[in-house]
């Protein structure tokens, strides 16, 4: 693999099949990407939230052949611009039903797509959202918020869940071999091995027994335990706290005292 970081918060990325230009959209630095099939030249553009023109003209100096506008999740961050990426440049939008978008090919994980000499497959993969969805594009996954690097998306959201976010860690993610490249929401990239090594909220995922907690806080006017920390991508930390109910969750270190 090789990187070669731009201008203007574009980092280029290449492997032998696929190359990848990851975006910084905005100031939540969110991520967009445009990935070519390079025997083809077919093109997907992942998570449009902004910068609709910069990634239209990186896929325009590409060929312009874009077969997917693809969403990993319906927060606005994530997918704001889906209708005007797919005016400015085409596309069948992929992802998610309930999105605040017209889908064409909705998706819950099991779905095939062609792409050029590849193909695109879709996993289901909550945690963040009930119905978030990864894609897969030979070593490469797109996994939006469910994972930050050596950290996770929030977990406290109306239709978030730990206990799926760590299931999905464990049936999907545990097995793929330690160089799959995992392009997150918001952040830096990562490696499947990288987060299997390192990330504290895979280690409480997969472990063999339940953890002791390492601290307490207070949230929500409670005090809970802590059972791990993790640095997030903003330079903040993420804590993740066994509530009364015995129910785990991860939530940003600005919700909890102590």
């Amino acid at each position: 693999m090789s990187e070669v970081c731009g201008s203007e918060g574009v980092e280029l990325t290449a492997t032998h099949g696929v190359t990848v230009q990851r975006f910084v959209l905005n100031s939540l630095l969110t991520n967009g990407f445009v990935v070519r099939d390079n025997d083809t030249g077919a093109l997907a553009i992942v998570d449009p939230g902004d910068r609709i023109d910069d990634l239209a003209r990186a896929a325009e100096e590409w060929g312009g052949d874009v077969r997917w506008v693809l969403v990993t999740h319906c927060h606005p961050d994530h997918c704001a611009g889906v209708q005007q990426i797919v005016a400015r440049i085409g596309g069948e939008v992929v992802g998610p039903p309930a999105g605040p978008y017209d889908v064409d090919r909705p998706v819950s994980g099991g779905e095939a797509l062609d792409f050029g000499a590849r193909a695109i497959l879709a996993s289901a993969t909550p945690g963040h959202t009930a119905d978030s969805v990864s894609y897969q594009i030979d070593e490469h996954i797109f996994v939006g918020d469910f994972l930050f690097r050596l950290c996770s998306g929030r977990t406290d959201g109306e239709d978030a869940s730990t206990a799926q976010l760590f299931e999905t860690v464990r049936e999907v993610f545990d097995d793929l071999p330690d160089e799959t490249i995992l392009w997150c929401g918001h952040g830096p990239p990562s490696t499947v091995g990288e987060e299997k090594a390192a990330n504290p909220f895979w280690r409480v995922a997969l472990a063999e027994t339940d953890p002791g907690p390492v601290g307490e806080v207070r949230y929500r006017g409670q005090p809970v335990p802590v059972l791990a920390w993790a640095e997030d991508y903003d330079g903040g930390r993420k804590a993740l706290l066994r509530l009364p109910d015995g129910s785990n969750v991860i939530v940003p270190g600005s919700q909890v005292a102590g």
